[in-house]
Parts: C-alpha cells; sequence; structure tokens
C-alpha cells in the first residue's frame, strides 16, 4: 500500500472520530428535559418564561445556574429557588413559593403578605381563597413605592391573624377581614355577619411590647369562646358590635 493511500486512511479515521467526539460531547452538553417542582399555584410556563428557557433542547454552555436563579427570584410569587445540572442531561428547577397568610387591602389595589410581612403582587387568584383581609393599613407620609405600608399596622395585623390561627382553626376561619382604620379600636368582621367586633388598640404601643401583645392574646380566646358559645345565638339576632375590649366581660350591642 502506497504512503498516500495511508495517508487518506488516517485522515479519513480522524475526521470520523473528531465527528463522533463531537456529537458525543453535544449530546452531553444538552439539556433534554427541563423539571420544575414545588410550584403549586405558579405555572410552569410562568417559570419559563420569567428564566428565559424554551422548553426544548438547551445548550449547557449558554445556561448559567446563577442567572436563572436571579431571573426566577424576581418573580413575586418566589420566596427561593434552587438551580441544578443533574446528569445525564436534567436541568432541575426547585420552587420554594411564598406563602401567603392575608390579602391585604391597600391603596387602590390588593396585595397578598406572606409570614414574613413581605408584601407581594399575585396573578393566580386561587392563592385569595379562604385568606382573611388586612384593611386600614396607613400609608407612610413619604412611602418608599416597594415598602410604603405602615411596618407596625402590618406587623399588628400579622399578630392578629397568625396568632387566630395558632389558638383556634374555629376562630381563624370565621374572621373574613381585619380593619385598622380606627385609632381607638381594631374591628374584626365575621364571614358570616357583618356585625363588628372590637379589639383594644393602643397607638403608643408596638406590637413588639410583651404586655400589649398578651393583652390581644387574651382577647382572641375571648373572642375564641365567644365563637364556640355564641355564634350560632350571634347569627340569629340583629347585632350592631361586639366589644371586648373590657376587663372579664363582653359587651353585645343588640336591637333585640
Amino acid at each position: 500500500m502506497s504512503t498516500k493511500k495511508i495517508y487518506l486512511i488516517l485522515i479519513v479515521i480522524f475526521i470520523a472520530a473528531a465527528a463522533l467526539l463531537s456529537l458525543k460531547w453535544r449530546s452531553e452538553n444538552i439539556f433534554q428535559k427541563i423539571t420544575v417542582n414545588g410550584n403549586y399555584t405558579i405555572t410552569r410556563e410562568d417559570i419559563l418564561h420569567v428564566s428565559k428557557l424554551k422548553d426544548t433542547l438547551i445548550n449547557a454552555d449558554e445556561i448559567s445556574i446563577d442567572i436563572i436563579q436571579e431571573r426566577i427570584l424576581k418573580h413575586p410569587e418566589v420566596k427561593k429557588v434552587y438551580v441544578s445540572k443533574e446528569l445525564p442531561s436534567e436541568l432541575k428547577i426547585e420552587i420554594i413559593e411564598r406563602r401567603p397568610v392575608t390579602i391585604l387591602n391597600g391603596e387602590n389595589e390588593m396585595k397578598l403578605i406572606d409570614d414574613e410581612m413581605e408584601v407581594f403582587p399575585f396573578k393566580n387568584f386561587i392563592k385569595l381563597y379562604d385568606l382573611p383581609v388586612l384593611s386600614g393599613v396607613r400609608i407612610e407620609s413619604n412611602p418608599n413605592p416597594k415598602n410604603k405600608y405602615n411596618k407596625e399596622d402590618l406587623r399588628l395585623g400579622l399578630f392578629l391573624i397568625l396568632n387566630s390561627y395558632r389558638e383556634s382553626k374555629a376562630l381563624y376561619n370565621n374572621i373574613s377581614e381585619v380593619n385598622l382604620s380606627d385609632s381607638g379600636k381594631i374591628i374584626v368582621y365575621l364571614s358570616e355577619d357583618s356585625s363588628p367586633f372590637y379589639l383594644p388598640r393602643n397607638m403608643k404601643e408596638s406590637i413588639s411590647n410583651v404586655e400589649y401583645q398578651n393583652l390581644l392574646l387574651n382577647k382572641l380566646r375571648v373572642f375564641d369562646c365567644y365563637i364556640k358559645q355564641s355564634l350560632d345565638a350571634h347569627l340569629r339576632k340583629n347585632i350592631n358590635y361586639v366589644d371586648l375590649r373590657f376587663s372579664n366581660q363582653v359587651v353585645v350591642n343588640s336591637n333585640n
């Protein structure tokens, strides 16, 4: 066999090997599957859209895990996200959604508040299902657009709502709205009745004050006892209001 033919065969073998290696490299560097977990109310399409990913083959060299995470974290309903590359060809996205505990009825807008007092907008109305409303929250005089609601009012409202849930599911499930518009009292409305319940409010005290916390916790327990013992009778009467601000008594004002 001539030297020329040997060189030609070697060149063909080299080209074939290079082509095979290229195909292998490309197959190992292409994500053929994108998995999204932990998204209960945020759609998969929303996650892919905000991360600027297509639900198709993706070249791994064109993907930055950090950039994808930063993009997804900009979604207002995402609390945390973890993105990883799983062998052989999977991009895995783990979502932790914000857990809303109340609806904020604010200044010409409705938003959600989670248990860490983060105020955020929403797209999916499923999140509004059976959540109590927090209204009457003061707007700061020089508001930051991203954080314009009064922090103390938010803390007070969340304290009442979260502790009503901890104290009694029956009480929590009966609360429709907590209104903070009155500087002299906290007004609570039931889901089955329009008559207000009054709880004590001291504008000079912060909810971080332990004595104020204990006072409100005690009133929530009185409120819970009233719900469990007197709600049926309450709903049959024409009640104007129920005042829980006084010591050792519940004042029920009615037209009956």
